[in-house]
């Protein structure tokens, strides 16, 4: 993945993907996504600016998705609401048996940019630690129940792959991994602990990802790959 910032487009993320054969343009909420054939030669990326640049200019982005009273935001380990209270002068948080309440002061606007910023901020630190609390020890236990072994985990922001795996079995999540139902995340945790046998997406890896996953990878894949809410365009920006 690279980023570039262009005067015209504002910022731009170019992101390489085995499974695409052709470039595919998105306008997300705040930048501008290029998904492009693995192996595609970055030297290029000015030149297709330039094709692109008349029909990039027209893509409208999503509208932003605002969390409000009535909204609810589920995660594996919580569920995420937003709560008046008379009482508050600042936004406070409290996480409770799988409840996060963030408070929010009766006479604040919650629709401005900048609240929800904050919101946005306050719920991923949550997020974020709860990932750290939880995904090392499920990758910990799939390794053991299928013989594997891996080095350390490591949790990031990254908002274009769900997990990576390195040469050294290095494994990194997402932490909005946190957001997708648990058999889905089960199958994220199987895919990167299958890349410390096969590292690559050859077929052995298939074979070896679907026994792991009961003869389901592929309708696990295709689940992850479609997956969407509302909480996640929010917290990721998608």
């Amino acid at each position: 993945m690279m980023e570039l910032n262009d005067r015209e487009l504002g910022r731009i993320v170019v992101t390489p993907n085995r499974r695409a054969k052709n470039v595919i343009a998105r306008r997300k909420e705040d930048h501008i996504r290029l998904t492009v054939p693995y192996g595609f030669n970055p030297k290029r990326i000015p030149f297709l600016l330039q094709e692109l640049r008349p029909r990039l200019l027209r893509l409208k982005p999503p509208p932003a998705i605002r969390l409000t009273e009535e909204d609810m935001i589920t995660s594996l380990t919580f569920e995420a609401r937003l709560v008046r209270d008379p009482f508050q002068t600042t936004i406070r948080l409290t996480l409770k048996e799988g409840q996060l309440r963030i408070f929010v002061p009766d006479e604040m606007d919650i629709t401005r940019d900048e609240v929800q910023q904050t919101i946005r901020r306050a719920i991923t630190g949550v997020l974020r630690m709860e990932a750290k609390r939880v995904l090392p020890l499920k990758t910990a236990l799939l390794a053991q129940k299928h013989h594997l072994t891996f080095g350390r985990v490591r949790i990031s922001s990254s908002g274009t792959r769900w997990g990576s795996c390195s040469t050294r079995k290095n494994i990194n999540y997402s932490l909005y991994l946190m957001l997708l139902p648990e058999q889905l995340i089960d199958y994220i945790v199987l895919h990167e602990l299958a890349h410390t046998v096969e590292m690559n997406h050859s077929e052995r890896f298939w074979q070896l990802l679907d026994g792991m996953c009961g003869g389901k990878a592929e309708e696990l894949r295709r689940e992850t790959k479609k997956f969407q809410s509302d909480g996640y365009r929010f917290l990721a920006g998608k």
